[in-house]
């Protein structure tokens, strides 16, 4: 009787177990794999839109910042709300092969505005037409282009380093 009952015991806990280091075994996979030290400008540039979104997110939590996505469709040209010292500064984020033009400024000016926004950038892994520049400087909104991204990055891994906190989020 106690063999029969420890003989069923073991085969349903077996499975269970295995479950459990199958999971635990794939978060540290994950943890590695998506760690902010390995992320490199060729890799964000294979990105999706959605992915290079979450990863800017994570980035900027690293660095101290509350983040709020906005919602995918009708987000009024802000991607990411992010909030420190009670300031609140939307970013437009565009992952891009070519250069970012007028249509990104133009939606991070009204995201200000229709968020209550201090601030506006847009971020893209690419550069941007003269064009955008100078609408950029003429309504006050801040470019970050692919050097200070990588900047960002770096930033981020330097932090990260230091927490050795890894990249978990749903990328």
């Amino acid at each position: 009787m106690i063999n029969n009952l420890l003989s069923n015991f073991i085969k349903d806990f077996i499975p269970v177990i295995l479950i459990f280091i199958g999971i635990t075994a794939t978060v540290f996979f994950i943890n590695w794999i998506f760690s902010v030290y390995k992320w490199s400008l060729k890799r964000i540039d294979k990105l999706k839109g959605d992915e290079f979104e979450n990863f800017i997110k994570y980035v900027y939590e690293l660095l101290g910042y509350t983040v709020e996505k906005t919602k995918k469709s009708g987000d009024q040209g802000i991607d990411l709300i992010v909030k420190r010292h009670f300031r609140k500064i939307g970013i437009q984020l565009k992952r891009y092969n070519g250069k970012v033009g007028n249509s990104a400024v133009q939606e991070a000016v009204a995201g200000k505005k229709y968020y209550k926004l201090d601030k506006v950038c847009v971020l893209t892994n690419s550069s941007f037409t003269r064009s955008a520049k100078e609408l950029a400087k003429a309504n006050g909104v801040e470019l970050l282009n692919r050097n200070d991204l990588k900047s960002l990055i770096e930033k981020a891994r330097r932090k990260e380093k230091r927490q050795r906190k890894p990249f978990i989020k749903d990328l």
